[in-house]
């Protein structure tokens, strides 16, 4: 399988990925610790994590499904409906005899917040009726396809999908003094994708306007142009 160097798509993918699912196998409130797997898969099927927003109005609201079932009232206030409560009115009506995930966190309540609700392929839900500040339900949706951002997962060697690969992205491999490395013919392949270390530089500025992590595009090969220009080639060196 070809693999394409991807650094900036793959690396927004990840992370906006892990914010819709809040990290990982973290224990939902009356279901077990969601698989990374069924979070990596339900990004890239269409409308299969749904981002349920909640404001701080006084709101009620109700949300209808794939089978066609409106769930009890749903209440959006400090003192309203609990997450549990979600769960068990999803199960009952809209999302009944289906697998589903709900991550809210750490919140408690449906009172500004935004829930990730994971469903299978195929269902679907809306919010049908609301008083107040009504919540909207929002696809999450994968920029590129799922073998953009995972491409060991679904192709060779098809190694299960992690948090740890949340630091690492697919790129052409960088020789000696920042030059890409490539084929006797001069060419690039997929031979000459690595997945590497995401380094967490703080830049001040770019695209990702000073954040911990790195996006531009040929961001590895000019980091290892400035190893050589600094003499600091023993990289564990700034790991700390």
């Amino acid at each position: 399988m070809a693999i394409t160097p991807n650094p900036s798509v793959e690396q927004y993918n990840k992370t906006a990925l892990r914010g819709v699912t809040r990290g990982g196998t973290f224990p939902n409130v009356g279901q077990a610790p969601i698989d990374e797997a069924i979070m990596v898969n339900a990004a890239a099927t269409t409308s299969g994590i749904l981002e349920l927003s909640v404001g701080t109005g006084v709101t009620t609201f109700t949300i209808s499904g794939s089978n066609g079932t409106a769930t009890t009232t749903l209440t959006g206030t400090s003192t309203g409906t609990q997450v549990s409560g979600l769960i068990a009115a999803l199960a009952a009506g809209p999302l009944s005899g289906q697998t589903f995930y709900v991550n809210a966190g750490g919140a408690n309540y449906l009172y500004n917040t935004t829930t990730s609700i994971i469903i299978p392929s195929g269902a679907y839900l809306t919010v049908v009726s609301g008083t107040g500040a009504v919540p909207t339900l929002t696809a999450f949706t994968l920029s590129g396809s799922l073998g953009t951002t995972y491409p060991n997962y679904v192709g060779t060697p098809n190694a299960t999908p992690n948090w740890v690969d949340d630091a690492t992205v697919h790129a052409y491999q960088v020789g000696f003094n920042g030059q890409l490395v490539v084929n006797n013919n001069g060419t690039l392949s997929g031979a000459n994708v690595v997945q590497t270390q995401v380094r967490q530089i703080r830049t001040g500025g770019g695209p990702d306007a000073g954040s911990q992590t790195e996006l531009y595009n040929g961001y590895f090969a000019s980091y290892s142009g400035n190893l050589y220009q600094t003499g600091q080639k023993r990289t564990y060196r700034q790991q700390g």
